[in-house]
């Protein structure tokens, strides 16, 4: 299926080329996301960090295991910190 990524966390996933890209059927937000890494030759870095980050399917907040469709938007970004 093919699906539509945009990250905004460079410094823990790198920088990968937001667009289309194409992911296996039934993949989850987080599997989805480590197929483009890998599609693109770059390395996954450890699920702890992976799992922290903020994970949003067509405008809504899910987790990293929110299963997705064909035609889906993916942003990944990093948590928000401050005070």
């Amino acid at each position: 299926m093919t699906i539509y990524l945009k990250t905004v966390c460079p410094e823990i996933i790198g920088r990968i080329p937001n667009g289309e890209y194409l992911v296996g059927d039934g993949a989850n937000a987080l599997q989805a996301l480590c197929c483009c890494l890998e599609s693109k030759g770059m390395s996954i870095p450890e699920k702890e960090q992976l799992l922290k980050l903020l994970y949003v399917v067509n405008h809504h907040h899910e987790k990293p295991d929110h299963l997705l469709k064909d035609g889906d938007r993916l942003m990944v970004l990093r948590p928000l910190t401050g005070g």
